[in-house]
């Protein structure tokens, strides 16, 4: 891929594309622009491109397709450009639209079997996520923290975020304050040094509880006992403060080894009626009302009377509301935290016929259906994987296997309609039915729901 410089004025973006980007012809040359929306007139700087397509970022706004909606953060947009939202300029309803726009656009050209028609709404559209890794900077007034330019590790700052509570800034604004009294430094990449990387950030649903996470290049954190004072007298909600210890240069956010400061390592969250502890390593949906919506529609699908296999399981919590629906359940995650919260809460939700393993889907799923084929009871799969997708063992597995039904869960549409290809063409599934769900309002990203079914 080449840089380059060049400006095009007066380009009018005709449609949006997978990614956030807004999406104009100049020449015959495709041009991705973030922030940027259908009927946008701008004057845009190419920073990257190719024979048939470039990107490019807004340099003006010569007019508006739609009105702007008012109290934009300052920090969101070309010019700021925070990495947590990518179409607030949108009204909400826009957003829906276009984000069924998108989907129905992506099934349409692959020539899949079932478009989606529908998408379910957040009830929150703003401070609606329950977990958040702010990475934290050194500058030259002192620490800070915010949320990474979008392919950058620059990170850009905020007082208040619009899709997070705004008791994680004041959380995080405390946390900085303290640690700046304690002379902590924050981790400088380049040079592997400094010692705060991440804040992190768990609220419970009805932000009863808070759990706090640091995470640092090292062991050493020499004022946590006042730090723990200070902060549980000042944040009561605050059920744990965990000191995760990340010693590598990586990407990754969380290391290996923790330190529990205060309280536990989790806390106690809800959903369908039912009660769920969540490690601070566990993944949870992040939007948890519309988490909700998604888990009982997925209890719909389930067949009564199946045996059902949870794959990508997590914490176990569609497992577990499934399971009253099923002759027995089976639980795949390879997180240990996350199983070990599974398996607790079955237990705290009386959920007997529920059964988990600890291990990789990819190697745990063959084996586990290959012993299934003599069964006579109907065999459903849930598939709740990554944004990277289904691993293709797990897709051969189920292929293999006598399941009749799939139910996919997926928040990355290309991987998604990637992988039900697969088990449409190889599998001799059918595509019956595709819905949306926006679990992130604000933003592009799209929350998807297929089922499948072969006779």
């Amino acid at each position: 891929m080449k840089n380059n410089s060049k400006e095009i004025n007066g380009l009018r973006i005709e449609k949006h594309a997978l990614g956030g980007y807004g999406l104009g012809f100049e020449d015959g040359l495709a041009i991705f622009v973030p922030y940027a929306h259908p009927g946008d007139v701008v004057d845009v700087n190419i920073t990257k491109s190719r024979k048939d397509h470039a990107f490019a970022e807004v340099q003006s706004y010569l007019s508006r397709g739609e009105p702007v909606p008012d109290g934009l953060c300052p920090s969101f947009g070309p010019q700021q450009a925070c990495g947590g939202c990518d179409w607030q300029d949108l009204s909400y309803a826009s957003q829906l639209k276009y984000k069924l726009e998108l989907l129905q656009e992506l099934f349409r050209g692959k020539g899949m079997q079932a478009v989606p028609e529908v998408i379910h709404p957040s009830p929150l559209e703003f401070h609606y996520r329950n977990k958040v890794f702010m990475p934290v900077a050194q500058r030259e007034a002192g620490l800070s923290f915010g949320i990474y330019k979008p392919g950058t590790h620059q990170v850009v700052t905020h007082a208040q975020c619009r899709i997070h509570p705004p008791v994680f800034d004041h959380l995080a604004a405390r946390v900085i304050e303290l640690c700046e009294k304690a002379k902590v430094t924050a981790y400088d990449e380049a040079a592997h040094t400094g010692q705060l990387r991440h804040i992190g950030i768990r609220i419970s649903k009805d932000e009863s509880q808070l759990l706090l996470i640091l995470v640092t290049r090292s062991a050493k954190l020499p004022f946590s006992g006042l730090f723990v004072k200070k902060l549980t007298a000042e944040f009561p909600e605050l059920v744990g403060i965990v000191q995760n210890i990340n010693r590598e240069v990586t990407n990754v956010i969380l290391g290996d080894e923790e330190k529990l400061l205060y309280g536990q390592p989790y806390l106690m969250d809800e959903l369908v009626d039912m009660q769920f502890r969540v490690h601070y390593q566990s993944f949870w949906q992040a939007n948890s009302r519309v988490a909700e919506l998604l888990v009982k529609q997925i209890r719909s699908q389930v067949d009564e009377g199946c045996t059902l296999i949870d794959a990508y399981s997590g914490s176990g919590s569609i497992g577990s509301v499934c399971a009253d629906k099923t002759l027995q359940t089976i639980c795949i995650e390879n997180n240990p935290a996350a199983t070990e919260d599974a398996q607790h809460n079955a237990q705290l939700n009386g959920v007997e016929n529920i059964s988990f393993i600890n291990a990789d889907c990819a190697k745990a799923l063959p084996d586990l259906v290959g012993e299934m084929q003599s069964e006579a009871t109907k065999l459903n799969v849930v598939l709740d994987p990554p944004r990277t997708g289904a691993q293709r063992e797990v897709l051969e597995a189920i292929t293999a296997s006598p399941a009749t039904k799939v139910i996919y869960m997926s928040c990355y549409p290309i991987t998604l309609v990637r992988d039900l290809q697969i088990l449409c063409n190889e599998g001799g599934f059918q595509l019956k039915s595709v819905e949306a769900f926006d679990m992130f309002p604000q933003t592009w990203h799209i929350e998807s729901l297929a089922v499948l079914e072969r006779s």
